[in-house]
């Protein structure tokens, strides 16, 4: 027969024996660590009245000090409203000086036309003048109308130009601005398509029109363009815009809606005009002085093929120029 322990016993066990840790986190809930710096932080120094007063007055100090700067930063420098006054003064100089010499360019070519035109009445003149003005509009000096396509860019409406930085490399939340680059795409994508003459905000586009970035402004023949920027190309506007959207440059152009929001229309129009680029800077690579002929007709200079004076060399051939665009 088997001896059985009671509960009162030497070997008798106590009831909560394996609720250990249920039993120390009720009578003991703080760490022993956390109580003896709880002790150690009670039995320390406490700071004296003079450490609270010199620890307020340097506080104050560096509050006045900081104001100081502040104040120091927004107070106009001595002689900046005057310096910006001189600017704005040469600004205005300069931009009527350059007017001025546009208007006396204008006329220089005014005479050019009027005395090629006497010179090339002779025999066989007709025919030089022709071949003149089909080069002149193949080269875009000479305004253009017809019907065509209008395309208007413009920036998100949240975008903002803030920074110099390139809203396209994701370094920036600001991807919703105009760059060249999509400029040249857009311009690129037209010539492409068809088109026989484009401008952009009035700048005549030739083949060697160069359309930059510098800062916030886009610059299309070093002349800076405010958006929204419009591209007028003349051509078959059906044709121009079927072909357009099919191309790479019309999927570039969805692109730039759907996941930047610039904004982007497309319209066409029964009538554009397109001015001539009698304002780019141009170099003549044929232009030679000839002596008159036999007839009184210029004759042609020594070495060169008869072809007419004062020709840029970018204007050979019979299609339409196409812009070498370069960021």
């Amino acid at each position: 027969m088997t001896d059985v322990v009671g509960e009162t016993g030497p070997a008798a066990r106590p009831l909560d024996a394996s609720m250990t840790l249920l039993r120390e986190v009720m009578e003991r809930p703080l760490d022993p660590g956390y109580a003896t710096a709880a002790a150690r932080r009670a039995g320390g120094v406490r700071p004296t009245r003079r450490g609270l007063a010199v620890t307020l007055l340097l506080a104050l100090v560096c509050g006045a000090l900081a104001s100081r700067s502040i104040l120091e930063l927004r107070r106009p420098q001595p002689g900046a409203d005057q310096a910006r006054a001189a600017l704005q003064a040469q600004v205005r100089q300069r931009t009527a000086a350059l007017d001025a010499q546009q208007e006396q360019l204008d006329r220089l070519r005014a005479q050019v036309t009027t005395l090629r035109a006497q010179a090339l009445t002779g025999t066989g003149g007709a025919h030089l003048a022709e071949q003149n003005s089909l080069l002149e509009l193949l080269a875009g000096e000479t305004p253009v109308t017809g019907p065509g396509l209008r395309i208007t860019l413009a920036d998100a409406p949240s975008s903002s130009a803030s920074s110099g930085a390139d809203p396209r490399q994701g370094t920036t939340s600001d991807q919703g601005r105009v760059l060249d680059r999509d400029l040249q795409a857009v311009v690129n994508g037209l010539w492409a398509a068809g088109a026989e003459a484009l401008a952009v905000n009035g700048q005549r586009l030739t083949a060697r029109s160069a359309i930059r970035y510098a800062g916030q402004a886009i610059l299309v023949d070093f002349r800076p363009l405010v958006p929204p920027y419009v591209v007028q190309a003349v051509g078959d506007a059906a044709g121009l815009q079927t072909r357009f959207a099919a191309g790479a440059a019309g999927a570039y152009l969805q692109a730039l809606r759907d996941n930047y929001g610039v904004q982007a229309a497309i319209v066409p129009s029964a009538n554009l005009e397109l001015p001539g680029a009698g304002g780019s800077p141009t170099r003549f690579a044929y232009a030679h002085a000839g002596t008159p002929g036999p007839s009184g007709t210029p004759a042609a200079p020594s070495g060169s093929s008869p072809a007419p004076s004062a020709v840029p060399s970018e204007s050979a051939g019979t299609v339409p120029p196409t812009p070498e665009v370069s960021p």
